[in-house]
């Protein structure tokens, strides 16, 4: 892992990262997104689409499937739980994924 990954970005960097990552909200603690999809199955073949460029990056959301409603948190453990550049990264993963589903607009 590169020094620069794990530096944590200040308040200022995540406000600016948040303003390119569509959904997500959070803070230099971690960012947040709620994807609510058309229904369960939808839901986790998301997920598992997800799956290879998770392992890719070496870097893994905390994640909670509710039926149709898929909870989301980013933030880097070797950074003392704070967010990085390996979670803006991976957030912009996630929503480049979404082009392939139709989660529920607004969601």
């Amino acid at each position: 892992m590169k020094p620069e990954e794990l530096k944590p970005l200040d308040s200022a960097a995540v406000t600016e990262a948040l303003r390119g990552l569509s959904g997500w909200t959070g803070d230099e603690h971690g960012l947040k997104r709620t994807i609510t999809f058309r229904d369960f199955r939808a839901a986790i073949a998301y997920m598992d689409a997800c799956v290879e460029g998770i392992e890719e990056r070496d870097h893994h959301p905390v994640w909670s499937n509710t039926y149709k409603s898929l909870d989301i948190h980013l933030d880097t453990f070797d950074a003392g739980h704070r967010v990085t550049k390996k979670d803006v990264d991976l957030a912009e993963f996630l929503n480049s994924m979404l082009d392939k589903f139709q989660p529920e607009p607004g969601r």
